[in-house]
């Protein structure tokens, strides 16, 4: 990254505030510096916008995966194997249908089920 090249600009007293009383070659190269120096600054912009946008994808990476997945994160030197080409993991649709919601929240309390007595099992041995 760049250093930051801002200015701080300062009138001194004797010149007027009016843009008014200058030659045109001092407004010209006036506005030419103005110019060169916007150009850098929307540069290092752009540069700083590609910087954050770097660190929300790690964060959101490394945030949105399961406990394996960190461990084998930290284990491959940074790197998961993906599916998708983009990296982005696929949101899934809401569940509207009351049908199918009471399904899947039986299907999760009888799975919780089994878990309880491989536990309980587990724990008798």
């Amino acid at each position: 990254m760049s250093p930051r090249t801002t200015k701080r600009r300062r009138r001194s007293k004797g010149q007027p505030a009016a843009a008014g009383n200058g030659s045109p070659a001092t407004l010209l190269s006036q506005v030419s510096e103005l110019v060169n120096e916007n150009q850098a600054l929307v540069r290092e912009n752009k540069e700083l916008h590609s910087i954050i946008a770097r660190v929300s994808q790690a964060v959101q990476i490394t945030s949105s995966l399961p406990r394996g997945s960190r461990r084998r994160l930290q284990e491959t030197g940074g790197r998961v194997a993906r599916s998708r080409p983009d990296g982005h993991r696929r949101q899934r649709r809401r569940i509207t249908d009351p049908a199918s919601l009471e399904r899947r929240r039986a299907a999760l309390a009888k799975a919780r089920q089994v878990l309880a007595e491989r536990r309980a099992a587990a724990k008798g041995q």
